[in-house]
Formats: structure tokens, C-alpha cells, sequence
């Protein structure tokens, strides 16, 4: 009896030092920690030789007591090019205690005759912790009261206010259109007539001849104002965009336009022609055609000018308008120097 009882020892050794040598068995969470609540896998594997099966241990509710099994997957099995096999348990699980667990070991047990010879993984461990909670001291820090959050408007709320404003406007605008003696006139100012052409021109002319650029020897200045003045004039009084025609384009459309004389003509081509050669040929000309120059330009503008409407009774027991015949300064000064002509 004792005899066979050391027999079935040995040949159950002698087994597992065989089978020891190619069944492995491991089983191993996904990670080591995990938060409260957190869901990891725990997978379960048993490599067996070919030709060789084997039962390998399964859980369906609890590890190490308080690790739950949410879920196990379909067991996976493989065999590969040598004839093993691999068998695969793959779990879902969570904790909702914090503490460090022990997970016992998973089996694979193989038939040996009569017995069953069970080879075991490694135990395993997982450790459960709570999320770290920075405190924060606000015991020092007073913040202003946050007031009540305003919706945002909606088009349904401001369209009566839009149909008031429009009602309002059309109702003021009919009144200031149709009333015959509307209140609201007095308070709108009319705008101011546009001021005459030649009085533009009269009193730039006025202005440059007070400056004396000429006699402070800037006589190129003096020619570019003096010819941009009766440029203007002729822009304004005839519509001729002078400022930007050269000076027989000018004299052409004065021509063309039939609206001055010949001599007048001739003044405007003298003042240009003489303003071009010293603005572009650098001509120095004497103090007396630098007088003339502005005298002739003046009298252009007095003789082109547009009549000033007079009351028909506004006439002395000469004939005469009570602003004379309309000389104005630079005809005056014509005078003086003997009616000079361009």
C-alpha cells in the first residue's frame, strides 16, 4: 500500500513538472490604481502545449469581495501555428470602496488520468483611491455679487417699439410735408445760397494782393495762386473745368462757348500764358506786369460777373442802381493806372 501510494505521488510530480514546463496561466488588471467608480479590464489568459485542454477558472459577480464584475466577455481561444493554445477571459470591473485588494489566483486545471492538475497564476493587486481634492482657502477673498443673468432679446419683444418708431416718423414727416403753417418749419434752418462766382473770385484776388508775395520775391507762388483764382472762376461761372485743361484748352472752350469777347479772351490767355512760363520756364517778370497780372484778372471777373438781382426801385434820379455801375476795387485801380489791357 505504501508502495502505490509513492508511485501515484511521483507520477502526479512528475506531471506537473512536465505540464509546468508549457502551461502558463496569468492573470493581471489593466492598471494598478483606479479612481472610485472607474471602470478597467481584467484579463485572465492560459497557454496550453498542443494536443492539451484544460479549464480554466472564471468569476461572475466579485473579486477579492468588494471588486465587482460588470461584465465578462466571450472567452477568447486561439491556436497558433505550432498547435498551442491560448485562452482568453476578458472582465470588466469596478470598486466603489478605496482600499489596496488582493485579487487570488486564477487555475487552469488539466485532466492527468484520474486527477485534475491545476496550474495557478499570480496573485494580483489593485489599489482603489479617492480624486485628490485641492483645498482652497477663500476665507480672504470677498467677490462682488453676481447679478441675475438677462435673456437675450427676442425680435417678438422689440417689434412693437419698431412699429411705434415708425408710426411716430411718418406722423411728423406728413405733418412738416402738408400743414400750410407747420410749427416745425421755424425750426429747420434753410440752407445758405451758394456764394456768386465772382465774389469768390473778387475777394481771393483781394486776399492774394494783401499777402505782397510778389514784393517779398515768391513771384512763383504768387503766379500759382493768381492762376488757380481765375481758373476756379471760370470753372464756376462757365462750367469750364479750367483746373484741369491746359491754357489753350480754356481759350479754345471759352471760344466754342460763345459766352466772353475777344478781348476778355485775350486778358485770360495773357494771365495763364504769363502764370505758365513762370510756374514751368522759371520767367521773372517786372514789378509792373506783376501788378498788371492781378489788375486784368480782376476786371475779367467785374466784366463777366452775373448781374446782381436790384429791386426794379432800387435806382437813384440818375438811372443809375444804388451799387453804381459795378466797377468794383479792380476796376478802380484800372482806372488809376490808365486802363491797361492785356
Amino acid at each position: 500500500m505504501r508502495k502505490v501510494f509513492i508511485t501515484i505521488t511521483a507520477f502526479l510530480v512528475t506531471g506537473m513538472v512536465m505540464y509546468g514546463q508549457e502551461i502558463r496561466v496569468t492573470s493581471k488588471p489593466d492598471t494598478s490604481v483606479i479612481l472610485i467608480g472607474d471602470q478597467i479590464g481584467f484579463t485572465v489568459t492560459a497557454e496550453l502545449p498542443s494536443g492539451l485542454s484544460a479549464e480554466v477558472s472564471a468569476v461572475t459577480d466579485t473579486l477579492a469581495g468588494k471588486i465587482i464584475v460588470l461584465r465578462r466577455d466571450p472567452r477568447d481561444t486561439t491556436v497558433s501555428a505550432n498547435g498551442s493554445v491560448t485562452i482568453t477571459d476578458r472582465y470588466l470591473i469596478t470598486a466603489f470602496d478605496t482600499g489596496s485588494y488582493t485579487i487570488p489566483p486564477f487555475y487552469a486545471g488539466v485532466a492527468s488520468g484520474d486527477s485534475l492538475l491545476r496550474f495557478f497564476s499570480d496573485y494580483s493587486f489593485l489599489d482603489v483611491i479617492r480624486p485628490a481634492v485641492t483645498p482652497s482657502d477663500t476665507t480672504d477673498v470677498i467677490f462682488d455679487i453676481v447679478g441675475p443673468r438677462r435673456a437675450p432679446v427676442t425680435f417678438r419683444e422689440i417689434l412693437p417699439w419698431i412699429v411705434i418708431t415708425l408710426i411716430v416718423a411718418v406722423i411728423v414727416w406728413l405733418l412738416a410735408r402738408f400743414l400750410p403753417r407747420n410749427p416745425l418749419r421755424r425750426f429747420v434752418r434753410p440752407p445758405a445760397p451758394p456764394e456768386p462766382a465772382h465774389v469768390i473770385a473778387l475777394r481771393d484776388l483781394q486776399a492774394l494782393r494783401s499777402e505782397e508775395l510778389w514784393q517779398k520775391g515768391e513771384i512763383k507762388e504768387y503766379y500759382s495762386r493768381l492762376s488757380d483764382i481765375l481758373r476756379r472762376y471760370i470753372d464756376n461761372r462757365y462750367g469750364i473745368s479750367s483746373p484741369e485743361l491746359t491754357t489753350d484748352e480754356t481759350v479754345r472752350m471759352l471760344q466754342k462757348a460763345s459766352v466772353t469777347t475777344a478781348g476778355q479772351m485775350a486778358v485770360v490767355k495773357e494771365v495763364l500764358s504769363l502764370s505758365d512760363m513762370v510756374k514751368f520756364a522759371k520767367y521773372l517778370p517786372d514789378s509792373t506786369l506783376n501788378e498788371l497780372s492781378i489788375a486784368n484778372a480782376g476786371r475779367f471777373v467785374e466784366e463777366t460777373r452775373l448781374p446782381d438781382a436790384v429791386p426794379a426801385d432800387n435806382t437813384d434820379k440818375t438811372g443809375k442802381t444804388a451799387n453804381g455801375a459795378g466797377g468794383g476795387a479792380f476796376a478802380g485801380r484800372e482806372k488809376e493806372k490808365g486802363g491797361h489791357h492785356a
